[in-house]
């Protein structure tokens, strides 16, 4: 695997973060652009944290084979999806260029509303015809020759436009770069599906190593830079946090703290990853993704529980989606209750964290952030702390309850080589929060369910 998150270069790092119980949310840099004290379009306030990347989304484009010097108005998201595709692979030994095709797929999660290359066309066409034409309005005497001299100033001071950076700038290019980088000869798609983005890739990879056209699967997702046009964008579907922290599950939420990153990872059929002796975080049991109705917010969690044929108790740690949406949060506790019940002697607990309170919510990468954790937390055999909480949410701090809060780092300890160390990673798209309305309660989820690979298999 790799990633690269708020102060996390490499997993290293983001597991340390995690198990320091280390915030890593900070003030938005002026690349945000956002009007701190002042109110959005929608009268909300912004932020006052994000989980920013700053310099970890920088990358050298000749470490990753690209022809020709980058252009200051191509989309650099492509080089930082590029650049954690190769650190995935360089984990897992495989290394890119190959001068033979290898049989592999490259499943990519990517839809931001703007990019580097995407304003750079439309500054060079609309943007620059509503500014000449609003000043044409201004001065309706202005002689021709002199907005001619300022149209020149303005296409001047843009970069310079070529076919190259228009076509980087497509989201479907990542994939396929990708694949070109990797000699892969598989299948190469980019997709978004929101929040559950981080499962929807996986679950592609795995289809295709089930298939058996592929040997190799690349799943990977990329949260880029978060831009004013898009955080004022997305406040008008969420809350954002009026604090400086996002701690998951306190007693008391305001909303959540928008992040930055990606995530990637390499699969293999479980026979070949130990044929070749391959470096193993955890196995994917399986994945689930689908729409909760109002009355069961508990149905797709249930769902994987028995696709996976799993048995609910033996499920050591949640890795919450944990938003900081009081209302999200609610019913994500409610499914847990409705599953976990009541703790009775003797029985085990399970805990519940949200890596969100580290990193923020990384939206479309929060579930590949939820994945890396889970899998770095199965490998350690350690259950990983939550950020630290005044105050936990009662339906975790109840002593009645099969749930509670992470509120240190614990062993994993399991008596049972039967049931082996399992964790479920749960997301939730904001459907339920949306302002246009529909089935208040109701939205799509997702649940993964990975397990350790024991030390004696391997």
């Amino acid at each position: 695997m790799s990633c690269r998150f708020a102060g996390c270069p490499t997993p290293a790092a983001f597991w340390e973060v995690i198990r320091d119980r280390r915030v890593m949310l900070t003030p938005p840099g002026p690349e945000a652009e956002l009007p701190i004290g002042q109110r959005n379009v929608f009268n909300r306030p912004y932020p006052q944290r994000l989980g920013q990347l700053g310099d970890l989304y920088s990358c050298v484009p000749s470490m990753q084979d690209f022809p020709r010097q980058v252009n200051a108005g191509e989309n650099q998201d492509l080089y930082f999806a590029t650049q954690l595709a190769l650190d995935a692979l360089a984990d897992a030994a495989v290394k890119p260029h190959a001068s033979d095709q290898v049989r592999g797929s490259v499943r990519v999660g990517y839809a931001p509303p703007f990019n580097a290359s995407t304003v750079n066309w439309l500054q060079h066409t609309s943007f620059l015809d509503q500014t000449l034409d609003t000043i044409r309005r201004f001065f309706p005497n202005a002689p021709e020759e002199a907005l001619d001299a300022v149209k020149a100033k303005l296409v001047d001071s843009l970069p310079a436009p070529d076919a190259a950076s228009f076509l980087l700038g497509a989201g479907y290019r990542f994939a396929s770069w990708i694949a070109r980088e990797c000699a892969f000869s598989g299948a190469a798609t980019t997709m978004d599906a929101g929040i559950l983005t981080g499962a929807a890739t996986l679950l592609s990879a795995i289809d295709d190593l089930a298939s058996g056209r592929v040997d190799i699967a690349l799943a990977g997702t990329v949260n880029p830079p978060l831009s004013r046009a898009y955080i004022e964008g997305l406040s008008g579907e969420v809350p954002f946090s009026r604090r400086h922290e996002l701690t998951p599950f306190a007693g008391e939420q305001d909303g959540t703290i928008p992040g930055e990153g990606g995530a990637f990872f390499v699969l293999k059929r479980r026979a070949d990853a130990l044929r070749d002796r391959d470096h193993v975080y955890a196995l994917i049991r399986t994945v689930a993704i689908g729409h909760n109705p109002e009355d069961d917010p508990s149905a797709i969690l249930a769902e994987a529980l028995a696709r996976a044929d799993v048995p609910v108790r033996t499920i050591g740690l949640i890795e919450a989606d944990g938003s900081g949406i009081k209302a999200a949060e609610s019913r994500e506790l409610e499914a847990i209750q409705r599953l976990w019940g009541e703790h009775k002697p003797g029985m085990p607990l399970v805990g519940v964290g949200s890596v969100k309170g580290n990193i923020g919510h990384t939206l479309r990468s929060s579930m590949a952030a939820g994945i890396a954790k889970a899998a770095l937390a199965l490998h350690a055999r350690v259950l990983p702390p939550q950020v630290p909480v005044a105050r936990a949410d009662e339906r975790l701090s109840n002593l009645a309850s099969s749930a509670y809060l992470l509120d240190a780092e614990r062993p994993w300890i399991t008596g049972d080589s039967a049931n082996p160390r399992r964790a479920a990673v749960l997301g939730a798209n904001f459907d339920a929060v949306n302002p246009i309305g529909g089935m208040p309660g109701a939205g799509r989820s997702a649940v993964v369910i990975l397990e350790e690979e024991p030390e004696d298999r391997l």
